[in-house]
């Protein structure tokens, strides 16, 4: 069953600035034995998380309060600096439609690059349900990204993004696809994928989306959480 727990979990940023780089320095200070680390910035201080199958968890707070961050700690994009980050079960993390295509190639290859970024192994089928969610013409399958317009692109990796069931689902702000030929029927999509999560976990500025798709919320602050609340029925 999927599960994702944290436990003291600390992540720091180092600050790498151009004086700390200056090669003269580093010589000099490698010669003297006397090169320090260079100066950080704690993104993340002592978060503790128990993320159980069924568990919907909201996370708020203000811009540079570590949302994103924690998102970034929980899929395993960064190790945590020091604590513990267990994950049990595939992770999905919707941190941004697209990330990781690539313009140069076409269409059918983008989705079987981007599949296999998700741990899953493409086949003719699955390929063909994507495509005929996105309602695109065919012909466009075998072509580069660079022929496609922006709203074509969205489609396309909106429909990517959420083909195959999730087990562990992280997300930064509710995916939306300026279309509104598509919305409607990308937000069924989107709500349908996120209620066969086993585990998910967003992060927003729109605490009233929270309220509504979330059991919980945890409000961050300086990247410590301050509060939580549970959001009853």
């Amino acid at each position: 069953m999927p599960s994702l727990r944290l436990a003291s979990a600390t992540l720091d940023y180092p600050v790498v600035s151009p004086e700390w780089l200056n090669c003269k320095g580093l010589a000099v200070d490698a010669i003297r034995g006397r090169r320090t680390a260079p100066p950080v910035i704690r993104a993340l201080d002592a978060i503790d998380l128990d993320l159980d199958p069924g568990d919907r968890l909201g996370i708020y707070g203000p811009n540079g309060s570590g949302k994103s961050s924690l998102l970034k700690l929980m899929a395993g994009i960064y190790p945590p600096s020091s604590g513990m980050v267990q994950r049990n079960g595939r992770v999905t993390a919707l941190l941004g439609l697209g990330l990781g295509a690539n313009i140069e190639l076409s269409a059918r290859d983008n989705i079987e690059l981007l599949l296999r970024f998700e741990g899953l192994k493409p086949d003719t089928a699955m390929i063909d349900a994507i495509w005929a969610f996105a309602e695109l013409e065919r012909k466009f399958l075998d072509l580069s990204l660079r022929h496609f317009s922006t709203g074509m692109m969205m489609r396309l990796f909106f429909a990517v993004s959420t083909s195959a069931e999730p087990e562990i689902l992280l997300m930064d702000e509710w995916l939306s696809v300026v279309d509104e030929t598509f919305m409607h029927k990308a937000e069924a999509r989107l709500r349908a994928f996120v209620g066969k999560a086993g585990v998910f976990a967003i992060a927003s500025h729109n605490i009233h989306l929270l309220r509504d798709v979330c059991d919980r919320i945890i409000f961050l602050d300086n990247g410590r959480i301050v509060r939580t609340e549970p959001i009853t029925a």
